[in-house]
């Protein structure tokens, strides 16, 4: 397992990636840099690591700006000045130390992009306690899963999230909540053992064995805070301070842990690096994914900027009303979220014109599709950001190419950030000359301390050496710049968000007619890709219809999972040996669908 001071150590090599000549003509020196030729790259920088909590630091840029407004939460109607956020941040504190809470126990949030949401990843850093991220889709099943996966002793939730139903999910999981008689009473919950507080957001809980957030931010105003100053002092930076559920092969999502340092360092090297475009920042990104947070939340940490999130989903008219009344100067999202505001018929209504810069993650993205945003939109500049959970969010973007080269910035996922060491190897591991692909490897700050309680899963994925292993298979120019080929394992990226086949074909399999499912992905023009099934019944099963495979798996699965596409098949495509081949599958069903639309 990598540990911070591994990383930091490792960071301080010297940047042997690059030779430098000299020579003297006129009476000037001429400096050049001979190109690469071995598909390695340590971006050698002067940033400074520092080794502070986001806390301390979010603390020293509150104080040094009191007065300015940093978060703005148009669907709850409510703005935040680094004063009255920081206040709010440490009467909840107070209050969760008050409770019990103590360094290193996990607390879920099963919500969207609320300020509730946002305050607890300073509450979290602050304290020492650790805050896992829930998908507020998550069904009954999965939510028990992630809570247990980590063994969470809290959690925070809204009764409902637009249509999502979250109490009822929730009262199906712990009907003990129900029979319990006060909040300040630990819970004793069959399904969920280490659960011991409940917190709903709002001015009060709907049932009474749960908090309400409001009577603990009103509670932490009134009492001393003297504790929280004397526990927060001695947080190590080192310490973990967010559980991010990632992709697995398994069929569960893997629990990667990040720290402190971690998550500091790469967003103060990315707000080195963008931080002059983050005047006013659209967020129309989810804080349960890493691209919402550690590009969008946290910048408040380390500067003076404005982060404006449209609503508590996403909304496509929420987001482009946001961008014309907040005047943003920066927009942030997965490539659905540009598409959806492209082909909205109502986008001429509004003023977008204050944009200067856009930055597509999470999913790959076409050069033509970055094109059409510079001039539909328009935005000024565009460029790719590349990043996985594992290594804190961001690894690369393609804006170190800038406005003096816009074909790199559109074409590649960019160059790796500051301190960062980046390689392009092959199955082996034995780095690759320029211009041959192979998987991408990186090692640096930013790496996690490692997927929870899965110290196997940790050692897949990280080396002795420190180097993260990505999974993703692309190639390297001489200078140093990613082109993205294609991704080693299974997972989807539907719209942004990560889904794990396995996970749906065991689901699948559960239906009493199946015998055998395969999930797969086909191209999709708005979500990037969509899902597909094929699934085998059992000889002697009663009829099956596809409505009757989809019903069956609502409430097993967040509806963003379930298959678009389902095919009932006698057989699949496999090699010789048995091995199935989904690329084929996926080739078979796009060319199908594509006749049956013509």
């Amino acid at each position: 397992m990598l540990t911070s001071n591994m990383s930091r150590s490792i960071v301080h090599r010297l940047p042997v990636w690059v030779i430098i000549g000299t020579q003297r003509r006129n009476n000037s020196t001429i400096t050049q840099k001979i190109k690469l030729t071995s598909s390695y790259f340590h971006h050698a920088s002067s940033f400074p690591l520092v080794h502070k909590t986001l806390s301390q630091s979010f603390d020293e840029t509150a104080t040094i700006y009191p007065d300015h407004e940093c978060l703005v939460f148009r669907g709850e109607q409510k703005r935040y000045t680094y004063k009255t956020f920081k206040n709010e941040v440490d009467s909840i504190a107070a209050s969760l130390l008050d409770l019990g809470f103590k360094t290193n126990d996990r607390f879920a949030v099963w919500l969207p992009n609320t300020s509730e949401n946002a305050v607890m990843s300073f509450v979290a850093s602050k304290l020492g306690i650790i805050k896992v991220y829930i998908n507020p889709a998550y069904t009954e099943r999965e939510l028990e899963y992630c809570i247990n996966k980590v063994g969470c002793k809290g959690i925070m939730l809204s009764p409902s999230v637009k249509s999502i139903d979250s109490l009822s999910t929730f009262r199906r999981l712990i009907p003990e909540l129900d029979q319990h008689s006060s909040p300040n009473v630990e819970l004793s919950v069959k399904a969920v053992p280490t659960l011991k507080h409940v917190i709903f957001t709002g001015e009060r809980s709907p049932v009474s064995g749960a908090h309400s957030y409001m009577d603990l931010f009103k509670h932490g105003l009134q009492l001393s805070h003297d504790k929280r100053i004397e526990k927060q002092a001695p947080i190590d930076p080192d310490s973990p301070f967010a559980i991010f559920y990632t992709s697995g092969t398994t069929g569960h999502p893997k629990a990667a842990t990040l720290t402190n340092f971690s998550a500091l360092n790469i967003v103060r090297a990315q707000w080195e690096h963008l931080g002059r475009f983050f005047t006013r920042l659209c967020v129309p990104v989810p804080m349960f994914h890493i691209y919402g947070e550690a590009v969008g939340v946290l910048n408040i940490a380390v500067g003076k900027c404005q982060i404006i999130f449209p609503d508590i989903l996403p909304n496509p008219v929420a987001t482009m009303r946001a961008i014309h009344e907040e005047k943003c100067t920066a927009m942030i999202g997965a490539t659905i979220i540009y598409r959806d505001i492209l082909t909205h018929p109502d986008k001429k209504k509004y003023d977008l014109s204050s944009l200067i810069f856009g930055e597509l993650g999470a999913n790959p993205v076409h050069k033509d599709f970055l094109r059409q945003i510079e001039e539909e939109f328009p935005i000024k500049r565009v460029s790719q950001g590349y990043g996985m959970t594992e290594h804190s969010g961001r690894i690369a973007s393609s804006m170190w190419a800038g406005d003096e080269d816009p074909k790199r910035r559109h074409s590649s996922i960019g160059r790796c950030m500051q301190g960062l060491e980046i390689k392009v190897v092959n199955q082996q591991g034995c780095t690759v000359p320029i211009g041959e692909q192979g998987e991408v490897w990186v090692r640096g700050y930013p790496v996690m301390n490692g997927y929870y309680s899965d110290p196997e899963k940790t050692r897949e994925t990280i080396t002795p050496s420190g180097w993260l292993k990505t999974g993703d298979v692309a190639k390297m120019d001489e200078d140093a710049y990613l082109y993205y080929i294609t991704r080693q394992k299974e997972m989807i990226i539907r719209g942004g968000a990560n889904i794990y086949p396995n996970e749906i074909e065991k689901t699948i399999i559960e239906h009493p007619s199946v015998a055998e499912a395969q999930v797969f992905s086909i191209p999709d023009e708005r979500y990037g890709e969509e899902i597909c099934a094929w699934i085998k019944l059992k000889t002697d099963a009663p009829k099956c219809l596809v409505e009757d495979i989809k019903n069956f798996l609502i409430d097993k699965l967040a509806f963003f999972k379930i298959p678009k596409h389902i095919r009932f098949v006698n057989e699949f495509i496999t090699t010789p040996t048995g091995k199935m081949q989904k690329f084929k599958m996926s080739e078979v069903m796009t060319n199908e669908l594509k006749h049956m639309t013509n």
